[in-house]
């Protein structure tokens, strides 16, 4: 690898490094980030970018370096946009110099680094990179027909790779989406099972590959009680369920050590949808799984099980309102335990595993009247997880606050019909229940993060395009977390609209539509003390400008109208003035 390729690979490991320590905090830590992502984008566009442009003309050994260099990323799980785009240009490299076997490769490895970014985005952009996903690898694949030509036997090994992985960018949860992807995995099956293909390359992991598939297939198992599925899936998913299942009770009893949890679930899950478990065995089966379990088991099993598997539970309890109701102590009891695991996992661990449990730990959260509140929950996830992000919302929260009561002082007028208050009187009568949501609804304004953790935890460089749109995409994520359960679907407009410009202009998302909103007035005073917080450098991800008081004032006046509503913008501006010029 070339000098700038091994500086950018330290730098992303010692922004990990940096993201877990314990000791860092606050500002400190946020300017430590900032510099080193500041660093890796310059390594970018000073050395890597103009590589790409050329890529047609710069010499072998610089393409041999791409190559070692996304392979190293790859290994060590970094950076799937920066692998995404070199294994784009060295495609194009491989096109054009007609290099067969690099260019097979290269389209699997862009396959797997959309994978990776299909993994982050909180399936914020699933229609566009699945269908991506799909072109590369259906096009890798598709050199199955030159097989007998191709006599390099790793290039062999990424067109069965292929293969199996077109099955990835299937993902809907419609039959017809079913139907197709269980077709792409019979293929794949039947020519990893085919003799003759085992003897032409022997060297090759056949059983590695094998086993993929037929983990793949299991994904499968939820549309197996949709009513549309024939007794040949049925049959299909089981068999794969034991055929994985066996393989893991093989792996453990190698081992020495007990089946991980989510082996015990996922073949549990696939006896229920097949028919072999009812509800109530599946339930059963899973208590048991959830007892064995250490709740200071900080590893990959650990936190499948104690952050991932209630979530699974709830959802299959819930498929009976009498069962649901009957398990109600054991789903507080498993969600309370969640919440306090959740503090406890250690910055050190498994990251990539845990931002995908705590996104599921969202997904399927069950309310039940006065014992659980989603909103208290997920205000717990968020502190737990993004500290330094949680501070600025409270700070947020608070720079709200002074805006509405100033607002409520000066122009009630302005604020009537936010939640559905009719008069001034009951304005005033109803101030506290007002501030209170405005307060939660600031709180939990980029709940929507949660679902791209990675993205904003980890990220050590400036954003790509594609990270840029998962991004805006945060409010409607957001608005997805909080529509589920009756504590929190009242924020979700505020949340979907934070972002959104007054006149509806710019900003996003462009669902968000003010005119139709009870509470806009409260989504602009969220837009502002947002914008004026992060303007002073207090960001919670790390990638904001630091500018003064003045400053920050000209540009809220500069977008009064446009970017802000000029009612709340007065009013900010007022509560600023007051407080650096306090009466006496």
């Amino acid at each position: 690898m070339r000098q700038y390729q091994e500086e950018y690979i330290t730098n992303t490991k010692n922004l990990i490094e940096l993201v877990r320590h314990k000791a860092l905090a606050g500002l400190q830590k946020s300017r430590a980030v900032r510099e080193i992502r500041e660093s890796n984008t310059r390594i970018l566009r000073e050395n890597l970018i103009p590589t790409l442009d050329d890529i047609l003309t710069v010499s072998r050994d610089d393409i041999d370096s791409l190559v070692e260099f996304t392979d190293t990323l790859m290994r060590l799980g970094l950076d799937a946009g920066v692998r995404y785009y070199i294994c784009k240009a060295l495609v194009s490299y491989a096109r054009v110099k007609e290099d067969r076997n690099l260019l097979i490769k290269e389209l699997y490895m862009t396959g797997m680094a959309l994978f990776g970014l299909k993994n982050i985005s909180g399936n914020s952009n699933d229609g566009q990179l699945c269908w991506k996903m799909q072109m590369v690898f259906g096009e890798a694949a598709g050199y199955i027909r030159s097989y007998d030509k191709i006599e390099d036997a790793e290039t062999r090994g990424y067109i069965h790779r292929s293969m199996g992985n077109l099955a990835l960018g299937l993902t809907g949860r419609d039959s017809k989406t079913a139907e197709r992807k269980m077709e792409v995995i019979r293929r794949s099956l039947q020519v990893l099972t085919d003799p003759a293909y085992r003897q032409k390359t022997p060297e090759l992991p056949w059983e590695t590959y094998l086993y993929k598939q037929h983990q793949e297939r299991t994904t499968l198992m939820e549309y197996l009680r949709s009513g549309e599925v024939t007794a040949r899936i049925v049959g299909e998913v089981m068999e794969s369920a034991q055929y994985v299942y066996d393989r893991q009770v093989e792996n453990a009893r190698e081992k020495g050590v007990p089946l991980e949890a989510r082996w015990l679930h996922n073949y549990y899950a696939a006896s229920y949808y097949c028919g072999v478990y009812t509800l109530p065995e599946l339930l059963h089966q899973l208590e048991g799984v959830y007892a064995s379990l250490s709740f200071s088991d900080y590893s990959a099993n650990g936190m499948y099980g104690n952050i991932y598997l209630p979530q699974f539970y709830s959802v299959y309890a819930a498929k009976d309102a009498e069962m649901l109701e009957r398990k109600r102590p054991v789903v507080l009891m498993m969600y309370r335990r969640v919440a306090e695991y959740l503090k406890h996992v250690p910055l050190g661990e498994d990251r990539d595993k845990l931002f995908f449990y705590v996104r599921g730990s969202l997904a399927a959260y069950i309310e039940y009247p006065g014992d659980n509140c989603f909103l208290d929950y997920v205000k717990e996830v968020t502190a737990g997880r993004r500290p330094e992000a949680y501070a600025l919302s409270c700070r947020v929260a608070e720079t709200a606050l002074r805006i509405l009561e100033e607002m409520m002082a000066e122009m009630p007028g302005r604020l009537l019909g936010i939640r559905g208050t009719q008069s001034i009187q009951e304005l005033m009568e109803r101030r506290e229940e007002i501030k209170k949501f405005l307060y939660d609804c600031c709180i939990l304004r980029n709940v929507g993060k949660l679902e791209m953790l990675e993205l904003y935890e980890v990220s050590s460089r400036s954003w790509l395009a594609e990270e840029e749109e998962m991004h805006r995409a945060h409010p409607l994520l957001g608005r997805k977390i909080l529509s589920r359960c009756d504590s929190t679907k009242d924020l979700a407009p505020v949340v979907l609209g934070h972002h959104r410009w007054y006149d509806g202009q710019g900003g996003f998302p462009e669902e968000y539509h003010r005119e139709e909103q009870q509470d806009a007035v409260l989504t602009d005073i969220v837009s502002v003390a947002d914008y004026l917080e992060k303007g002073f450098g207090r960001n919670g991800d790390g990638q904001a400008e630091e500018n003064g008081l003045d400053e920050l004032l000209r540009q809220l006046r500069s977008f009064s109208g446009t970017r802000f509503s000029p009612y709340v913008a007065e009013a900010a501006e007022r509560c600023f003035f007051k407080a650096a010029c306090p009466k006496g």
